[in-house]
């Protein structure tokens, strides 16, 4: 992922996107601090994908605050900054789908719980779903 996210942000700087650099270099620098953190040469695609994930919960939770505070102009930005990050990762799976998922975890394994169902989602689906949605679909199908 490093090397993709490297020669997306050559292109954004060959562009003049400043949002579209800077988001990429954050996100760069996050991975960087990852390695430091683990001591290791290469995080693993779901250690990057994780990162990638949290960066764009901590954009959504700065455009709600920005939102309360009515800087519209913030808000634009946040969302660009999103829109970039959620390019790095893999086809999301739509709230119908997540619920068709949950649902027929619900048949096959009848006596699954919430948290199990969330492992199952995490250990199949990975980076492919919002953790939240997931969460209130389990909460409403499974009870």
């Amino acid at each position: 992922m490093k090397a993709k996210l490297l020669a997306e942000m050559k292109d954004a700087m060959k562009a003049k996107n400043k949002i579209r650099v800077d988001t990429i270099r954050g996100i760069l620098s996050a991975i960087q601090y990852e390695l430091m953190e683990k001591k290791v040469e290469e995080l693993n695609p779901e250690q990057s994908l994780a990162i990638v994930q949290r960066e764009i919960k901590k954009r959504r939770e700065e455009v709600d605050f920005a939102n309360q505070a009515k800087r519209t102009d913030l808000i634009e930005k946040l969302n660009q900054e999103i829109a970039t990050l959620e390019e790095f990762l893999p086809k999301q799976l739509s709230t119908a789908e997540l619920e068709k998922i949950i649902l027929g975890l619900k048949e096959t394994q009848p006596g699954i719980n919430m948290s199990g169902a969330m492992k199952v989602l995490k250990d199949t689906y990975a980076g492919q779903y919002d953790g939240k949605a997931a969460s209130d679909i389990a909460k409403r199908v499974l009870g």
